[in-house]
């Protein structure tokens, strides 16, 4: 395989699904068919709790560090100045164009995740006349504030254009960057070590009205969740089931919790360990898969694949999904019948939902077993890398 760069805001041994997902895909290849570029400070990930350890390939940081550029940006939104914007990814272009003509690379992958990484590897890659890829984890122009979102959308129709490759995590945003500029790309779902799940633990749990239901988030919570949250805490109260409790595994502290209304017949278990995730999930009675219904970023909540999809599958545990109907979730989990869906933003119809879940046992074991055929069809880490490895053949 011909070396390439890999342009990412997170890698390695970071905690974030973005960084999950590319171990994966780099961990198994030879060190020195790529480099990693990047802006983070990955000495501080030690305070932080890490995923993995680094990769063996040659990590590159870019310049100046991340909360210097964030001073930067936020001071152009101030301003409304895009010519600081434009002097940034100038900067960001060049230190790009020096690292790949340093390791010799012949094609680079460029992830999304901030505002300056993918036009800065579109530049360089023009620049150097070398071919890029774009991987699309989420919508790259529509997680940001209007100045920023003005300046990315002007290189987003270039980039999708002309880009060689593009890969997106689902068919939701294929659709989309089709529809907007006609871009063409293939569907790697964020995948799981489905091997860490033991596919045999689809055994049917007795009717929960007591002391041990469980229903059980794992992952980060923000403004992408916060009112699905409030909803399924309203539902639990509203169906005063005793001991029904929600169980949340999770980096935000508890004051932020609290602070958005998450509380009550909620136990925080705080931060754990990625290795004691399988076990955690498949513990659970219901797997809880939210997605705000009044976010501030509408497209992003509709095209958004969160990474633990396939791991929630991978555990065959009955998955109650509460996300708006245009969503992709909400699409997957109607589409192959592998998990509850409620999408509309009402904690009754959410009640009724968890209720028919504890009770409908029949329901559990076609959930749980669809969920797994799911999770082995879609989301195999063995198939997603084949996808990854064919389309950098290619470009």
């Amino acid at each position: 395989m011909k070396k390439f760069a890999l342009v990412s805001a997170a890698l390695p041994p970071a905690h974030s699904g973005q960084s999950m997902v590319l171990d994966l895909f780099l961990r198994d290849l030879d060190p020195q068919e790529y480099c990693l570029i990047t802006q983070s400070n990955y000495h501080k990930y030690k305070l932080q709790g890490n995923y993995s350890s680094p990769l063996l390939a040659r990590y590159y940081r870019l310049q100046p560090d991340f909360q210097i550029m964030r001073c930067l940006i936020k001071s152009a939104s101030v301003l409304k100045s895009e010519a600081i914007l434009k002097n940034m990814l100038r900067f960001r272009t060049n230190q790009i164009i020096k690292i790949v003509q340093r390791e010799k690379c012949l094609s680079i992958v460029a992830c999304t995740g901030n505002l300056f990484d993918l036009p800065a590897v579109y530049l360089a890659s023009k620049k150097l006349g070398v071919p890029f890829c774009i991987y699309a984890f989420d919508y790259y122009s529509k997680c940001m504030c209007p100045i920023q979102q003005a300046f990315a959308e002007k290189y987003e129709r270039l980039m999708f254009n002309e880009a060689d490759g593009i890969i997106v995590p689902n068919e939701c945003m294929q659709k989309e960057y089709h529809k907007r500029y006609g871009a063409k790309s293939i569907v790697i779902h964020n995948p799981c070590d489905l091997s860490k799940y033991n596919a045999g633990n689809n055994e049917a749990f007795s009717e929960k009205q007591g002391s041990e239901a469980r229903i059980v988030y794992t992952g980060a919570i923000y403004e992408a969740h916060y009112d699905a949250f409030r909803n399924l805490i309203k539902a639990i109260e509203l169906l005063s089931i005793p001991g029904l409790n929600l169980h949340i595994y999770t980096t935000q502290s508890p004051i932020k919790l609290k602070a958005n209304s998450i509380c009550g017949p909620v136990i925080n278990h705080g931060h754990q360990p990625v290795s004691t995730m399988p076990s955690l999930q498949q513990s659970a009675d219901i797997l809880f898969l939210p997605l705000a219904f009044l976010s501030p970023y509408p497209d992003v909540i509709r095209t958004s694949a969160p990474g633990k999809i396939g791991e929630y599958l991978a555990t065959g545990r009955p998955i109650l999904v509460h996300a708006p109907k245009d969503s992709f979730v909400s699409w997957y989990f109607n589409k192959y019948e592998c998990g509850f869906v409620v999408d509309e933003n009402d904690p009754e119809c959410l009640a009724e939902g968890i209720k028919k879940i504890l009770e409908d046992r029949d329901l559990q074991h076609r959930l749980g077993r669809n969920a797994r055929i799911r999770a082995e069809i879609d989301f195999s880490v063995e198939v997603a890398k084949k996808q990854f490895k064919s389309l950098l053949e290619t470009i």
